[in-house]
């Protein structure tokens, strides 16, 4: 796979989050909640921290980045998409540990410097072709 186009990152990013929409279907330990009496009916869930929630907003953060990279036709950096999606792996699989936190926030850090990469290549070949 060529990882210089934003197409195949936002195809993976897809790959993945298709993933994760099976895993949270499969998976019996999102089910789990209950109806508290005791407190004037206040539901019980089963979330006890924002980690899995952020790991699916970081996803879909770069899913709709590499898209709209996609569809302005920008060149991404190679090892900073690699990075990234290596990053989204384990942030997707590891959704109930602390170290979840730790490879979304390093995923996002991918993400934004392949964005500006991207803008910044975009401005310096229009600049050559001015010239």
């Amino acid at each position: 796979m060529d990882f210089t186009k934003p197409r195949n990152s936002f195809l993976f990013t897809l790959l993945l989050i298709l993933s994760t929409i099976t895993y949270a279907v499969l998976d019996d330990r999102w089910r789990n909640f209950g109806i508290n009496k005791t407190v004037g009916n206040a539901w019980d869930l089963n979330f006890t921290s924002i980690t899995p929630v952020l790991s699916v907003l970081v996803l879909l953060i770069s899913f709709l980045s590499y898209g709209i990279m996609w569809f302005f036709d920008l060149k991404l950096n190679k090892t900073f998409a690699l990075f990234n999606l290596a990053f989204l792996i384990p942030c997707v699989g590891m959704m109930g540990t602390g170290l979840q936190f730790g490879y979304s926030l390093f995923a996002l850090l991918m993400l934004a410097i392949n964005i500006a990469y991207g803008i910044r290549t975009k401005k310096y070949d229009k600049k050559q072709n001015l010239q």
